[in-house]
């Protein structure tokens, strides 16, 4: 995906890299083939971790809540059902298995 986003940039674009969760424990890291546009397109590239930006916590949680309510953001959930399948769930997380947030409900 990022390869493909790279191959796209607009003059000056920032990129962002978040939830490469899926590369913590490849066996084999891929390639990106595409990191000289960032400098024909004078672009930056830049990780983002969410706790940098706690003090706005709330403030994004009233903006996510309300776009919820009134339809204009949905939100997938990628459920697996008993806890025995929490092992199934952590190797998802790192092979990219997932679609939307993944959890995996106990109980009731």
């Amino acid at each position: 995906m990022l390869d493909a986003a790279l191959g796209n940039l607009r003059l000056r674009a920032r990129v962002v890299i978040c939830g490469r969760i899926s590369q913590t424990a490849a066996s084999e890291l891929y390639g990106i083939r595409n990191m000289g546009q960032l400098i024909g397109k004078r672009a930056r590239i830049e990780g983002f971790i969410v706790s940098d930006f706690h003090d706005r916590f709330a403030q994004g949680r009233a903006w996510l809540s309300a776009r919820i309510a009134e339809g204009s953001l949905r939100h997938r959930v990628h459920v697996l059902d008993g806890l025995e399948r929490a092992p199934e769930g952590l190797g998802m997380l790192f092979r990219g298995g997932n679609t939307g947030k993944l959890v995996v409900r106990v109980g009731g």
